[in-house]
């Protein structure tokens, strides 16, 4: 029996299967979160300050967000603990001849980036970490004097998921809770200095573009749908302590 705790981590994708790598290298297209993802993709593109800049990205995963800022310009390098997401990820670049973009097999929790890069981001990966303090502090490392880190990460019902039980029984991968206050709480003690919290940007999207506008039985009924819709997002962009949300913490 292995001891290594980050076993689950570092095979996932070799266990995943040929349909599963297929789901994977298709993301975001291919993925039933797809509105979620570009949701996500739009939140960073307006947060991020213009290319060129240098991006790590931690757990990038088989590189589809990571192929897509080197697309708009940033100096990209994508780290994850798994070698064959490293593989698959190299490989797609050179497909689809996206420069620009290096994939590194690292672990996250120990990755030397030594104040090199002006952003780093963890999308979707940060609650994966056997220690999320070990990963913040590495993030914290690897950015420049000024540098932000940006988690868009789920909240505080993920671990209790049906969905995040059966990965850990079928993969054994590491699947927390990850709530913007706790992301807070431990980047202070990783050295971050300042930090924002805003909804998350799917939770804030699906407000207002709602398929429930089609629905509509008059112009009356969509007009009270659309204002309900706004009152809501202003709630939820008003609302103390967002979870899920997005979060930005800066050296």
């Amino acid at each position: 029996m292995s001891t290594d705790p980050k076993q689950g981590e570092r095979e996932y994708y070799a266990r995943l299967g040929p349909e599963g790598i297929r789901h994977a290298l298709g993301k975001p297209f291919s993925d039933d979160c797809a509105p979620q993802y570009f949701a996500a993709v739009t939140a960073l593109l307006s947060l991020l300050a213009p290319p060129p800049r240098g991006v790590v990205e931690f757990g990038c995963g088989t590189g589809w967000l990571s192929l897509l800022l080197a697309r708009r310009g940033y100096a990209v390098t994508g780290v994850d603990i798994s070698d064959d997401a490293v593989r698959l990820a190299s490989a797609a670049a050179r497909a689809q001849g996206v420069a620009g973009v290096d994939f590194v097999a690292a672990d996250y929790e120990s990755f030397d980036g030594a104040g090199r890069f002006d952003y780093a981001i963890f999308h979707d990966a940060l609650h994966h970490a056997e220690s999320e303090l070990a990963a913040l502090r590495c993030a914290h490392g690897a950015l420049a004097p000024g540098g932000c880190a940006i988690t868009i990460e789920p909240g505080s019902a993920h671990a209790a998921a049906d969905s995040s039980r059966q990965a850990v029984a079928d993969f054994g991968v590491h699947e927390k809770s990850m709530p913007p206050a706790h992301i807070v709480a431990v980047a202070r003690q990783a050295g971050f200095r300042r930090h924002l919290v805003l909804p998350h940007p799917h939770q804030y999207h699906r407000l207002l573009y709602r398929r429930a506008y089609h629905d509509a039985a008059s112009g009356s009924d969509l007009a009270g749908r659309a204002w309900l819709s706004r009152l809501r997002s202003l709630w939820l962009l008003l609302r103390r302590r967002p979870d899920p949300g997005l979060v930005l913490l800066w050296k």
